[in-house]
């Protein structure tokens, strides 16, 4: 017997499809009866994510993590790339690490003074 994690394609979905219960746009599905084969081609054919349970211990394998972009300050005004700063906030290694990123992405491409000086003063903050 397989099972599968199956993920909708609206996160939020609760409801029914094909007869499987989604719950948060997640549900599970195996294929021991006739209408568990039916539902899994049906999601394949309509594009669902799939994701093998391992037998072993009926947990979930680990799903790949869907690409993600980088935020590139060029695509945006200055507005926006102020907002995106600030939100990143001041408390971890990680949004240091993606603050100076997109500082430097700004420095190199269109160098505009008031995102600019915004990273100089959340690099003394975070001194």
């Amino acid at each position: 017997m397989n099972a599968y994690i199956v993920t909708a394609p609206r996160a939020d979905f609760t409801g029914e499809s094909v007869g499987v219960h989604f719950h948060k746009g997640t549900a599970q599905v195996d294929d021991s009866s006739k209408e568990g084969r039916a539902a899994i081609e049906y999601f394949r054919r309509q594009g669902y994510c799939l994701t093998s349970v391992s037998d072993k211990d009926d947990e979930p394998a680990p799903a790949a993590e869907p690409p993600t972009e980088l935020f590139d300050p060029a695509e945006h005004d200055a507005a926006d790339v102020l907002a995106y700063l600030d939100s990143l906030g001041d408390d971890d290694s990680d949004a240091a690490a993606e603050t100076q990123r997109v500082l430097a992405a700004e420095q190199s491409g269109k160098a505009r003074k008031t995102i600019l000086a915004r990273g100089e003063q959340k690099q003394k903050e975070q001194l």
